[in-house]
């Protein structure tokens, strides 16, 4: 950060002691001193409190809309995630400083709370709609918090910036301040998601919701597998599973009634097929056994698939695949440089987890017919090819 949090409240402070600050932000302003006093002082909070007149506490409550917070928040903890997943440098940055303009929003809407309720100390408590208003303001923040409160681990990214925030709050407002204190010392919690030490460090051997969120990431990183699934019964007719994945199907079937009437199911419907194209009698029923036959391979399930290039450059090539109404988009390098790829399939939501496979990254995107995605791609640290596509 260029200016430090410190010195930023410091300058707040000024400003407010000059009485530079309209009345649309000075709520904000003053709520951020007071909730900073102890490190602050409170200079010009209560001459800037009196000069506001319930119509001003009244117009600014009727602009407020706490449920917006909740997309900033969401897009916040999307760009922690990029800091977590980048590399640093310049990109990194710009992810986190767009990050923290999200957990600063949270803070001034508090900030603006704390500020009016020192208003009413001065001025006595609102009433009529504006006390309605106040009240529905508060429980919209209080709704906020409890969805996203126990999602705090979303911005352990942003925990040294985090922590110079925490820092400055009074003792008394951290606790309400998740969005700056909660899971702000977990930063071990990062390193042993992709490391997985053989022994965990001190803070995770003593943080709970560390253990936790570790306990809860093994679960889905090894799911315990108990029946074929849709995408695995389609995998399998697509011929993408691998061999590890085939192994397994057969063994399962073994001793799983449903997943292997399921899997001759569709070696059946292929048979079926194959007569009917060749003019050939069907071959002998097979069982789950013959997984491995080399007859089945990628590309010889009974719907072919279609592929378009949707762009072509020196470092890496962008290919939509359709098969059997599905649709999946790779992304495969061409040359020695890393290429990285995210598909955000709607604004706001998460990118879908690319599988690594034999052709490059692979996204599974679902159904097709008049739908959209859109598509980032970086080579090496800096290139970055955007584009949207439908499929």
């Amino acid at each position: 950060m260029v200016v430090d949090a410190l010195s930023r409240y410091q300058s707040r402070r000024e400003q407010l002691a000059r009485g530079g600050s309209p009345n649309g932000g000075s709520l904000e302003l003053i709520g951020d001193i007071l909730r900073r006093g102890e490190r602050l002082g409170r200079e010009g909070v209560e001459q800037a409190l009196r000069s506001l007149s319930r119509a001003d506490i009244d117009t600014w409550l009727r602009a407020q809309k706490p449920e917006t917070l909740q997309p900033a928040l969401l897009r916040a903890a999307e760009e922690a995630a990029e800091v977590a997943l980048g590399e640093g440098g310049e990109e990194a940055e710009v992810w986190r400083t767009s990050s923290l303009e999200g957990l600063t929003a949270r803070d001034r809407a508090e900030s603006a709370a704390r500020a009016i309720g020192e208003w009413e100390s001065l001025h006595g408590p609102l009433d009529g709609e504006t006390a309605r208003t106040l009240r529905s303001f508060r429980e919209g923040l209080g709704r906020l918090d409890e969805a996203l409160r126990s999602k705090a681990r979303w911005f352990i990214p942003l925990n040294p910036q985090r922590r110079a925030e925490r820092d400055l709050l009074d003792a008394a407002e951290r606790a309400r301040a998740w969005w700056f204190t909660a899971r702000a010392d977990c930063d071990d919690f990062i390193a042993a998601l992709s490391q997985r030490p053989a022994r965990p460090s001190p803070h995770l051997q003593g943080c709970a919701d560390c253990r936790a969120d570790l306990a809860s990431t093994e679960s889905v990183e090894s799911p315990p597998k108990r029946h074929l699934s849709a995408d695995d019964l389609w995998r399998f007719d697509m011929g993408l599973m691998s061999a590890v994945e085939l192994k397994w199907v057969d063994g399962h079937t073994e001793k799983c009634l449903d997943c292997a009437q399921a899997i001759w199911a569709l070696e059946e419907g292929d048979e079926a097929i194959e007569q009917a194209r060749d003019e050939q009698p069907a071959p002998a029923a097979r069982s789950s056994r013959t997984l491995e036959n080399p007859a089945r391979r990628p590309g010889a399930a009974r719907h072919p698939e279609q592929r378009e290039v949707l762009e072509e450059r020196r470092e890496f090539r962008v290919v939509l695949v359709r098969e059997r109404q599905r649709a999946r988009l790779l992304v495969q390098p061409l040359s020695g440089r890393a290429v990285t790829a995210a598909v955000f399939l709607a604004p706001g939501k998460p990118s879908l987890k690319p599988q690594q496979g034999p052709e490059g990254l692979q996204f599974d995107l679902g159904t097709g017919g008049g739908r959209s995605a859109h598509l980032m791609v970086r080579v090496g640290n800096n290139e970055i090819f955007e584009r949207d596509f439908s499929f």
